[in-house]
């Protein structure tokens, strides 16, 4: 076996090969000694994937799962031994949250007691590496000889991308990776092991799905884990327009466009309506359902959640009720579901009627939100949608993604968002510290001159602000936009409804959740990471003269910073 101009005599130049060979393009890593054999390899091979060095493993995942949903392929994470994996604990539980498929890769030992030095490989190894989190990996191994590596590779890797997909870890003994090859080592490659395919609604399930459709005076469809390839993406147009139906796209894939006449997210009118939903592989159904107080629509559910139950934490969300849950892959239904409606189409005068009054709806809540969005005006900040609307404004033009966005998806509102994997959500599992790593790994994903923007709030940004390193670092054209309210904003709000509700003083909510005493300097700090960065910015015009230099630097290849101080509660 020969690796381009070095040949291959170790473990760890085994384990690079099988990178190569499944399409892996960066390894994402913070440097340990129990993953130096495979870095060794990684710097040595010419044709190895890139390398892209963070300053905690956090960050690392972070940047893998972001790569993850914008490219719809894996990234690899090196992570060094116990400790490198508990520092990615967080991340990695996110990316299941998220289900990103995340190839983790741990080294650990020396397992041979005898080979250990002193001390440091003693802490660093664990009897099952894995243990800390084998509830939110879809699978995971420590194959303990060279023979083991490539099966075990190939079901890592056949296992995070198979549907629903999520990160699985593999673990290698340092002595694995360093190691020369036995003389009789043979690889028999990764071809003959494929991707499970996804399971399959039944005739007469898509049957019952299309009688509830055409029965539907009202339908509406939630999009959840859906539209996951480019033709899906127009599918799940096709079909709206097919029943004349709204379509809220819940944020965790980039579903629908946002400036499509059908787009119903923050009209809650056109789901209050509904008399029937098509909930496609939407995790979080009761906040949906809970907003209908005096009726229970018809519920049409298709998902692969239960597929990727667990013990451990309750990610899988309140149970839904319904007269059948479909377990199926949401693109393939809506496949069918559009060839169905293609050969037997609905009446158009109903479709038209529907179409026309979701279309004046939405017009009017948009021109609502541009409006007042603009009018918004507060002395010495600038309000979260007006920063929105700023933003949006300054990019008109260019070609840009939302690597990161605020929790409630106001992007949508202000920015054109219409084609394939142009908006990337969040982290999902809710752990701080995702924001711009995960958009550093959005950008890699990227075509040369597309801005990849991360609407960043501040106390995730303090979590992990060494991220802003990386993006330096690999020159990244990144345009990070802080709104800086200077205060863990969900805990403040906490604060004041609990002590509203005990009677006692709300003035003291900012206590042990206030960060503006002392104030960061945030334009200070990324500049120290070699980012350029401006602020804090507290009006309207300001942040508008500052966007035009930002985005031309970002249009250079580089990265940007703009610290906007926002209000707080």
């Amino acid at each position: 076996m020969r690796m381009n101009d070095i040949e291959a005599h170790y473990g760890s130049d085994f384990i690079v090969q099988l990178l190569k060979d499944s399409g892996i393009r960066y390894v994402a890593m913070n440097p340990g000694a129990t993953i130096r054999g495979i870095h060794d390899t990684l710097v040595n091979d010419p044709e190895a994937p890139e390398l892209i060095m963070c300053l905690h493993e956090t960050v690392a995942v972070s940047v893998a799962q972001g790569y993850a949903k914008a490219a719809g392929e894996p990234m690899a994470v090196l992570l060094h031994n116990v400790v490198g994996l508990q520092n990615a604990s967080m991340a990695i539980f996110n990316a299941w949250c998220d289900r990103a498929p995340v190839l983790l890769i741990g080294g650990t030992g020396p397992k041979s007691t005898p080979s250990r030095r002193p001390w440091i490989d003693w802490i660093h190894t664990a009897s099952v590496q894995a243990n800390i989190i084998r509830d939110f990996v879809k699978w995971d191994d420590e194959p303990h000889d060279i023979y083991s590596v490539e099966e075990s590779f190939a079901r890592a890797l056949t296992t995070l991308n198979a549907a629903p997909n999520g990160p699985v870890y593999l673990c290698y003994d340092v002595a694995l990776q360093e190691d020369p090859l036995p003389q009789d080592f043979i690889s028999h490659g990764l071809d003959n092991y494929v991707t499970p395919s996804p399971p399959a609604a039944t005739s007469k399930d898509l049957d019952w799905i299309e009688h509830k459709l055409r029965e539907a005076q009202n339908p509406v469809i939630l999009a959840g884990y859906t539209s996951e390839t480019e033709e899906a993406f127009s599918n799940l147009q096709t079909l709206a327009e097919a029943l004349g139906a709204p379509v809220i796209d819940t944020g965790v894939r980039h579903a629908f466009p946002s400036t499509h006449d059908l787009a119903g997210l923050h009209i809650p009118e056109l789901l209050t309506q509904a008399d029937t939903l098509l909930a496609l592989d939407v995790e979080d159904v009761h906040s949906y359902l809970d907003q209908f107080s005096d009726r229970s629509p018809t519920l049409v559910n298709v998902s692969l959640g239960t597929l990727k139950l667990r013990g451990w934490a309750h990610d899988y969300q309140e149970m839904v009720p319904g007269q059948r849950h479909i377990v199926a892959h949401a693109d393939e239904v809506v496949n069918e579901l559009v060839d169905r409606f293609n050969n037997e189409p609905l009446q158009q005068d109903t479709v038209v009627t529907r179409r026309e009054k979701i279309t004046t709806i939405g017009r009017a809540a948009r021109q609502e939100w541009v409006d007042q969005a603009h009018q918004d005006t507060t002395e010495d900040v600038v309000s979260i949608d007006r920063l929105l609307f700023e933003v949006a404004r300054a990019v008109e033009g260019h070609d840009y993604v939302i690597g990161g966005g605020t929790n409630a998806r106001h992007e949508h509102r202000y920015f054109q968002l219409d084609r394939f994997r142009q908006y990337n959500g969040w982290a999902a599992g809710g752990g701080l510290g995702y924001g711009v790593g995960g958009s550093i790994g959005v950008a890699l994903a990227q075509s040369e001159g597309t801005i990849t923007i991360d609407i960043q709030a501040d106390g995730d940004l303090l979590y992990l602000p060494s991220a802003l390193w990386t993006a330096a670092h690999k020159s990244l054209p990144v345009l990070i936009v802080v709104h800086n309210n200077r205060q863990y904003g969900n805990t403040v709000e906490h604060a004041q409804n609990i002590a509203e509700f005990r009677d006692r003083d709300p003035n003291l909510r900012y206590v042990g959740s206030g960060i503006a005493d002392p104030p960061v300097d945030l334009a200070q700090m990324a500049q120290s990471f070699g980012v350029w960065a401006a602020g804090p910015i507290s009006t309207p015009e300001e942040l508008r003269h500052n966007l035009m230099q930002a985005v031309e630097i970002t249009k250079s290849g580089k990265p940007a910073l703009l610290d906007v101080l926002t209000p707080g509660f």
